[in-house]
């Protein structure tokens, strides 16, 4: 990302948080998707409103679940720009763009179940290909090691 986002990187870890919290695992105790939150809630949403489609850019379904910050200015600008080039960026999976990647992997763990929490983070570009955005599972935070969670790591530059 580097200069693209240049001088807003400090306000980069509120677009993270703020999807990670949208997507984290449900709060006990809850008797509807609604009152337990997190993962639970979007999954049922996913089932009643195909946020996430084929089809649909990554950025449009963000949008629909107020994942583009809640405050407008420079560093929202930036970060939408950030996710308007995903369909040009590649992906672990060759046959998809990282767009593509991300979209259809959301579609198929709200279908789950028991959908896994997800959690976005960013990785220093300069380590791998240029543009490569990677989806997996895993355990990406060390005081939660007994929840799985679908990581979706994109590739960021420092400035």
């Amino acid at each position: 990302m580097g200069m693209m986002i240049e001088p807003h990187e400090i306000y980069l870890g509120s677009f993270f948080e703020t999807f990670n919290l949208r997507f984290g695992p449900a709060q006990p105790g809850g008797d509807t998707p609604w009152q337990s939150g997190g993962i639970m809630e979007v999954a049922a949403l996913q089932k009643e409103f195909d946020i996430f489609k084929k089809g649909r850019r990554f950025l449009e379904s963000a949008a629909l679940l107020g994942l583009g910050g809640l405050l407008g200015g420079p560093a929202k600008d930036r970060w939408i720009e950030y996710l308007t080039r995903l369909p040009r960026m590649q992906s672990d999976t060759p046959e998809m763009n990282g767009d593509e990647r991300i979209v259809s992997a959301m579609i198929a763990n709200l279908a789950e179940a028991q959908p896994m929490p997800c959690y976005m983070t960013a990785y220093d570009g300069r380590t791998r290909e240029p543009g490569l955005v990677l989806v997996g599972s895993g355990t990406p935070l060390f005081y939660l090691s007994s929840v799985q969670f679908l990581t979706i790591s994109l590739p960021m530059r420092p400035a």
